[in-house]
């Protein structure tokens, strides 16, 4: 019968948003059981996994991949730490062969294989919380099987949005009714902004809302390492996501305007597509503009790039609390971030970044402009923004709000 639910309601899904109303009676829970249902290679779903697990060592958590994780043995092991306190679903134990099956798996089915699987995982462990992180990759499965019969209906849901789910995706015509169907069934929705909640009102929201709670929770900034002075510094990074809901090639059309004020500047590009890597190609060779794109590099390397760099630019249609933002200031680069996103929290305009519209390319151009002659700027940046992660992205006060959901 779940099969036949799963087609069902994915045809429905295509043109209404289903009902969260059960006739089903509720379940006795396993109180000790927590439920993350997410992308498992994410380093952000890695650390909301870690720090869940420290906080909380009495609890099983179960882990529902919604992505094709590429575990290793290592990888994984680490992540389980304690084999009692963490059970990650996996259909074959082989690393390989795991993501080669769900990679075919996709390709035939779709996301409604996942659904079957995660149906019988809940109906297994009846878990007393299921936390979905992120709506596309994880609250989306959940809608082929909230209404089936032996799934229990007086569990917790929560829906961790990660930056676009509604500030972008919402006014898509194929997420909104999957979208309308998950806020019906959340009981709690966290956001990173606290603005998403006009979307998720506009599209029928009802429960509990809380902002912000980010998804890498927060650091301890108690001390800062000597950096080198951002105003000596020669070098501007640039994150390369274009497909969705980056804009790199934005920027680096600015900088095509700019070939004689970036002369001495070296200009990095990670993270880059082939249509990014194009165009820096072309600026290269073209322009004679100091530029070329990154390989893999780790996290350590990243981190020593962004302490060297003077600007991290990062453009995109709709964010969360962006990763490269905080690097940044941690770092000691000053930031130039795209609007649509929770920078507004942390940079005002022109005294410690630039916060830009991402179709604007004359402003884009006049904070890349600014931002690399203005010595005084980018040095007085540097210290505010260090003080702002200190009271803004403090560590204990994330763990608190982590903590609340699950209490």
């Amino acid at each position: 019968m779940l099969i036949p639910h799963i087609l069902k309601t994915f045809k429905n899904l295509q043109t209404t948003a289903l009902s969260s109303e059960r006739s089903k009676k509720s379940s006795r829970l396993n109180k000790n059981k927590i439920l993350l249902v997410g992308m498992a290679d994410s380093p952000h779903f890695q650390k909301w996994l870690r720090i869940l697990q420290k906080e909380f060592p009495d609890k099983k958590i179960l882990v529902f991949p919604s992505d094709r994780p590429r575990l290793t043995k290592a990888k994984f092991n680490d992540l389980k730490q304690c084999k009692k306190s963490v059970q990650i679903f996996r259909l074959f134990p082989i690393e390989q062969l795991n993501f080669i099956s769900y990679y075919a798996l996709d390709i035939v089915f779709g996301y409604k294989w996942r659904a079957y699987f995660l149906a019988r995982f809940i109906i297994m462990h009846k878990p007393a919380i299921n936390h979905f992180h992120e709506m596309q990759h994880g609250a989306y499965i959940y809608n082929l099987i909230v209404n089936y019969e032996k799934i229990p209906n007086n569990s917790r849901n929560i829906i961790s949005t990660w930056g676009s789910d509604l500030t972008l995706y919402s006014w898509v015509d194929k997420h909104k009714h999957q979208i309308q169907s998950c806020l019906s069934w959340a009981n709690i929705l966290t956001a990173e902004k606290e603005i998403e909640i006009e979307d998720a009102l506009r599209l029928g929201f009802k429960s509990e809302f809380r902002a912000p709670i980010y998804i890498t929770c927060g650091e301890n900034f108690s001390s800062r390492p000597e950096l080198i002075k951002p105003s000596t510094r020669r070098l501007i990074i640039v994150k390369g996501h274009q497909l969705n809901t980056g804009r790199a090639l934005n920027a680096l059309f600015a900088m095509s305007q700019m070939v004689k004020e970036l002369e001495g500047f070296e200009v990095l590009v990670y993270s880059a597509p082939e249509s990014v890597q194009i165009q820096v190609d072309i600026l290269r060779n073209q322009k004679k503009i100091n530029i070329k794109t990154l390989q893999k590099v780790s996290n350590d390397e990243m981190r020593n790039l962004f302490q060297k760099a003077r600007v991290a630019i990062s453009l995109a249609v709709s964010d969360g609390l962006p990763g490269a933002l905080v690097e940044a200031m941690q770092a000691g680069a000053l930031p130039i971030q795209s609007e649509n996103s929770a920078v507004d929290k942390f940079i005002v305009h022109g005294k410690n970044g630039f916060i830009v519209n991402p179709w604007d390319l004359d402003l884009i151009r006049e904070s890349i402009r600014k931002a690399i002659t203005d010595d005084t700027l980018v040095d007085q940046a540097s210290e505010i923004n260090f003080k702002v992660l200190q009271q803004k992205y403090n560590y204990d006060d994330g763990i608190s709000k982590l903590r609340s959901l699950y209490l």
